[in-house]
This record gives structure tokens, sequence and C-alpha cells, in this order.
């Protein structure tokens, strides 16, 4: 990652943990909670390939609060394990020879989820090997 994409990431990071903290998002409850009742929440770059931002999410177990910074603005992303998801036969399934490239980037991923409300089905890793659990994607509204 260049040197500017690290720099943004962690300006963008600083910038959901005040909004989360102190900002308009401070009262906000966000959507997703894992298994020990954390909330924990992932930021990406929209520019960042979405193999890395999955990588970010299956380190903090699988569930997050994702934040991308777009140039049309920051969306949010609800990931959650296919057996926490509340209706996970409505989600497109794309857990299987349909998933996604690693490649695409992060943007391209969110666009594709903006056309589907009742989200989708990804393997944990979009690597050769095809992984037993999935997780569900979804983007959620922010106030901002």
């Amino acid at each position: 990652m260049p040197e500017s994409a690290v720099l943004e990431l962690d300006r963008f990071r600083r910038e959901v943990s005040l909004g989360l903290a102190l900002g308009s998002e401070a009262d906000v409850t966000l959507p997703v909670v894992d298994d020990l009742g954390q909330s924990p929440v992932v930021v990406a770059l929209g520019s960042e390939r979405l193999a890395v931002l999955l990588r970010r999410v299956q380190a903090v177990g699988g569930y997050a609060n994702v934040f991308v910074q777009r140039e049309a603005g920051v969306a949010v992303l609800a990931f959650l394990r296919a057996s926490g998801a509340v209706d996970p036969a409505s989600a497109e399934d794309m857990s299987g020879a349909e998933r996604p490239s690693g490649e695409a980037t992060v943007d391209l991923f969110v666009e594709y989820l903006l056309a589907r409300p009742d989200g989708i089905l990804l393997p944990r890793s979009l690597g050769d090997e095809p992984a037993p659990q999935v997780v569900r994607a979804r983007t959620e509204p922010v106030a901002r």
C-alpha cells in the first residue's frame, strides 16, 4: 500500500473513532454485535482490494461494522456470520463459484451491495480453497 494510502487510512480511522466517541455517531447503535457483546469496527478505503478488507474482518472474529471511505461519502457495511444473520436465506449466495475476486476494489463491492438490500453471502476468504463458513454483508445507512 502506498504511503499516501496508509496516511489516508489512518486519518479515516481517527475520524471514525472520533465520530463514534464524540461525534454524530456517538448515540448510534452499531448494527453488528459479536458473540461477546462487542461491536467491532473496521475501516477501509474504497480503493483498497476486497481481499484486504476481508482479512481485516477475519482479524476481528468475522463480525464487523465496516466504515468505507468512498468518493461518494461514507458507507457502512455489516459483516456477520451466516449463522448469526436473521435470514441468511434471503441474501444472494456468492460463496461458491460466483464469488467476487479478491482483486476487486472495496468501492466496486459497495456498489454491488447497494443494489442488493438483502445482502450477500461470501466465503470468509476469497482464496483458492472454499471456506466452510460464510459472512453476510449488507449496506447500512449512516448519519453524516
